[in-house]
């Protein structure tokens, strides 16, 4: 059973410090840490020009922006360097647009995921020198890179590295490095790799002065910085959040013909409703790293810069397909894993030569999120072993990956996400390693579920208002997640099981009142029917959930999306 937390609420000097605010609102503020009316006002209003960060901030961006621009001034041949997942390739696509805006033409080169793995490779540096490639700029990647930086400079290819992900002791001899996490000065650490990118963009402009770019050029980009964003799940606060906010507006009123396509592909009715960071998340983002993961990236960076109406749609169809093969396959590997016992371990380590690298980190991903366990899932090839880890916040995944690096061949990532590659004679040691480092730093407690509830709510607070209240705190994503609510002893009126596979639950729920009007209220449980078997009409049941307003067919109703719930004598 998952362990409910309630949150504290806010002292009497914070609610003070929020009295401007609603008593909910003040609560989801203290949980962000946010106390003062000045940080308060700072989260919730959004003024691009005043709030968003000089670039030349962060270190490394003069040489960056001096470089490429004697390249443009010196017509050097540019090619962009980008990565497979869908923050590589809209970062990948924000650069292309800047570079066709100043009448340079670059080489895109996004590696393939299963021949070539992730990052820069000395492969790829010879074939670029044979496309007589000057300066190289990377994105989403490349800090990491020593030895292959090394062999690009000494085939007298310059590298521009632009990335995010976190950067080991040494770092390569690259002309100009921009990251981050290279800067504590920065005030945001944890931009994607398409929000560094945007920043790189907003110096070179500063910087060229050219009369090439109207006023509202960089902001234009923002569709693709949003997506970047919230598909990297990377933390939604300080510029972040900024840039998503407007990146959602933008992406409504998107200019991209393929983006468009896409969404009309997938059904997203971005017409008639706001873009939100969920169908980003679970629409947009992962049809884009269904190219890939199924294939080779280059068909989502097509798409993304198509400006035929007709192919756009060809192309948006040729990815709907490939996410719904994605959607297959990962579903076939995770039931394949799920048959195995790893009850007695503190963390699951399994794989297979027939399972689809692409795919390992989502297998690895559920696995996680379902048992609350890291997770490392592998593809066996021929000389050496692939994967993907994914993590509980208790465990630091990518520091077991620093400290096993003597066994590995290369890894990289964050803390609760990485990949990895050791040679088939080393994983026997490297699966050993990893097992008795679980064993030993995993506390027993860190591996139950735990369901962090933001706010008890009553019956009669679940209206407009309090749904006005969550909007005026999005976007929602890592680091600013939709609020969780906890009500109890509602009376279960109607179940039933729905969707592909009657996987998801539905039910009806309300609480008889003396003197009131009766409140029916629609939930839904993706993924929850199992819960169909342990409570039936009549019962009285405790329900934490997310709160949505719901429009199907021209009717708005509130509607429980369910996280969790238990019958009422059950909560403690």
């Amino acid at each position: 059973m998952n362990k409910w937390i309630l949150k504290p609420k806010p002292n009497k000097k914070i609610k003070n410090q929020l009295k401007n605010y609603s008593q909910f609102i003040q609560t989801l503020l203290f949980h962000r840490n946010i106390t003062t009316s000045q940080k308060a006002e700072e989260f919730l209003s959004f003024q691009y020009e005043k709030n968003l960060h000089n670039p030349q901030k962060l270190s490394g961006m003069k040489k960056a922006v001096n470089r490429i621009k004697r390249g443009i001034d010196k017509k050097e041949n540019i090619a962009i360097y980008g990565d497979y997942d869908a923050d590589g390739v809209t970062a990948t696509t924000i650069l292309n647009q800047f570079f066709l805006q100043v009448g340079v033409k670059p080489l895109i080169y996004i590696p393939d995921r299963v021949k070539e793995g992730y990052g820069l490779n000395k492969q790829a540096g010879r074939y670029l020198k044979k496309k007589n490639i000057d300066l190289v700029i990377t994105v989403d990647t490349g800090v990491r890179n020593l030895e292959e930086i090394k062999a690009f400079n000494k085939l007298n290819i310059d590298v521009v590295v632009t990335d995010h992900h976190a950067p080991p002791s040494k770092l390569p001899k690259a002309k100009a490095i921009i990251n981050p996490h290279l800067d504590k000065r920065y005030p945001c650490q944890e931009l994607s790799g398409a929000g560094v990118a945007f920043k790189l963009i907003q110096g070179l402009i500063k910087k060229l002065n050219s009369n090439k770019f109207d006023k509202n050029f960089e902001k234009w980009l923002l569709d693709l910085v949003a997506i970047g964003t919230i598909a990297d799940l990377v933390p939604l606060y300080g510029e972040n959040r900024i840039l998503t906010k407007y990146g959602l507006i933008i992406l409504k009123n998107t200019k991209r013909l393929g983006l468009k396509a896409l969404m009309d592909c997938a059904q997203l009715n971005y017409k008639e409703k706001s873009i939100t960071s969920e169908d980003v998340g679970y629409v947009i983002g992962p049809r884009i790293n269904a190219s890939g993961r199924m294939d080779h990236a280059n068909d989502a960076f097509m798409l993304l810069n198509e400006n035929n109406k007709t192919k756009a749609r060809k192309m948006a169809q040729k990815l709907e397909a490939k996410n719904k093969n994605r959607q297959n396959s990962t579903r076939k590997i995770f039931e394949q894993v799920e048959k195995k016992d790893f009850s007695k371990e503190k963390i699951i380590i399994d794989g297979s030569k027939q399972w689809t690298l692409g795919l390992v980190g989502l297998v690895a991903g559920r696995l996680c999120d379902k048992y609350n366990k890291p997770t490392l899932i592998y593809v066996e090839e021929k000389n050496q072993i692939r994967g993907s880890a994914r993590s509980i916040k208790e465990f630091n995944i990518i520091n077991t990956l620093d400290r096993l690096s003597y066994l590995l061949l290369e890894y990289g990532g964050h803390k609760q996400a990485a990949g990895f590659t050791v040679s088939k004679k080393n994983f026997p040691k490297f699966k050993k390693a990893v097992l008795e480092i679980a064993q030993k730093e995993i506390d027993p407690k860190d591996l139950t579920a735990k369901i962090q509830i933001d706010y008890k709510v009553g019956i009669d607070e679940i209206n407009r208002n309090l749904l006005e209240d969550i909007k005026a705190l999005e976007p929602f994503g890592m680091g600013n997640p939709h609020p969780v609510f906890l009500i109890k002893n509602m009376e279960v009126k109607s179940i039933k099981c729905v969707g592909n596979g009657q996987k998801h639950l539905k039910i009806t729920i309300c609480k008889n009142k003396k003197n009131s009007v009766i409140n029916y209220f629609q939930c839904i449980g993706f993924n929850l029917s199992d819960f169909s078997k342990k409570i039936k009409v009549a019962d009285k049941i405790d329900i934490v959930f997310n709160l949505y307003l719901n429009n199907f067919n021209g009717t708005e109703n509130l509607e429980f999306k369910i996280i969790d719930l238990r019958k009422s004598n059950d909560s403690k």
